[in-house]
């Protein structure tokens, strides 16, 4: 509490700028594992039961229609999370061991994109055992018969391993998009080396739309699964207002809720585990049909249709910022990981970054 200015002076410019400076560099001390258990969606309801009409409307129906969710930790990874963990967990609910090993050749593949954006195997290949070990895991447990995923919510809790799979992700994506960046480049206000050094590098830096579409586009299409972002939001409307990423006939949808700056994942009422043991994976990818469109005629470039329908995305922006992690609230009961070893930060370029 020294470091805070005294209210007395807080009319004086050089406390201002040093309170600024604090509060700019502040990080809240966020309660609750990184991914939480699957849970009843009306926690969601019932945490906007005394907000705006509207959220009580979108939040009883979606209560409806997503019986379940996950509560992601908001420390700045939670999309890469939500899209990591919910990979990884519809492999495993689909009970496919081949699918399983063709998706650990088709990652592995990877390496050579990552070598051909710079990446130097040594720094990387830590983050590709982790993505390794877990999907031999996955193999094994569905080999036994075994339908307990305790396992993965194991793996993403322990924040050294956790941080070594997004890492993956994140990595995945960055090559993927600077090795394709006449797609992106139209949507960004710098190149794209130096949007995904600030922003799909960077540890602790939320993912925003561009980064989403790019995770999709190289990391996520090519399993056959769908991503599906529903936006709770003060829109028109008594629903949350989907977005979809699908290859041509997904096999699986990951589905997520966002609010301003938080991922969490959220699953269909459909989407339970019966009694006898048997898991109903969802095959519908899409909730709904209404997506925006975007007409692109007259524009001089292809366009992403979905990447355009995404609320409040930039075109040409002068200048691009990475987000601040969210702060958004988590209750939790259970047990709270607090490991002693911090994660390694990475760059392909052999420099760090740490948000």
């Amino acid at each position: 509490m020294s470091n805070i200015p005294p209210s007395g002076n807080m009319a004086d410019p050089d406390h201002m700028l040093e309170f600024q400076k604090l509060s700019n560099h502040y990080e809240p001390d966020l309660q609750g594992p990184l991914v939480g258990p699957k849970q009843s969606s009306s926690m969601i309801t019932s945490e906007y039961a005394n907000a705006d009409s509207i959220y009580v409307v979108k939040t009883t129906a979606l209560s409806h229609t997503h019986s379940h969710c996950r509560i992601m930790k908001g420390d700045g990874n939670c999309g890469w999370r939500a899209v990591a963990f919910g990979y990884f967990e519809t492999l495993f609910n689909l009970r496919d061991t081949t699918k399983v090993t063709q998706e650990l050749a088709r990652l592995k593949s990877f390496n050579k994109l990552l070598n051909s954006a710079g990446c130097q195997e040594h720094l990387y290949e830590m983050f590709v055992d982790a993505t390794e070990e877990l999907l031999n895991q996955i193999s094994q447990e569905i080999g036994k018969g075994s339908f307990d995923d305790t396992f993965l919510f194991n793996a993403f809790n322990d924040e050294y391993n956790s941080s070594s799979l997004i890492m993956h992700f994140r990595l995945m994506t960055s090559a993927w998009m600077k090795l394709n960046s006449s797609r992106y480049t139209d949507f960004l206000g710098v190149s794209v080396g130096e949007y995904c050094e600030k922003t799909i590098e960077t540890v602790k830096t939320e993912i925003d739309e561009v980064g989403l579409q790019g995770l999709f586009d190289g990391v996520i299409e090519g399993s056959g699964l769908a991503i599906e972002i529903l936006y709770l939001d003060r829109s028109e409307g008594t629903e949350v207002t989907p977005h979809l990423l699908s290859p041509n006939s997904p096999i699986a949808t990951i589905r997520l809720l966002y609010r301003p700056g938080h991922y969490d994942l959220l699953y269909q009422t459909d989407q339970t585990r019966h009694d006898q043991g048997l898991t109903s994976v969802n095959f519908q990818y899409a909730m709904s049909s209404d997506y925006l469109p975007w007409y692109s005629s007259a524009l001089p470039f292809d366009l992403n249709p979905v990447l355009m329908s995404i609320p409040s995305l930039p075109l040409n922006t002068s200048s691009i910022s990475p987000q601040a992690p969210s702060s958004q609230p988590y209750t939790f009961s259970g047990r709270h990981i607090d490991p002693n070893i911090p994660p390694p930060v990475f760059s392909c370029q052999s420099s760090f970054h740490s948000g």
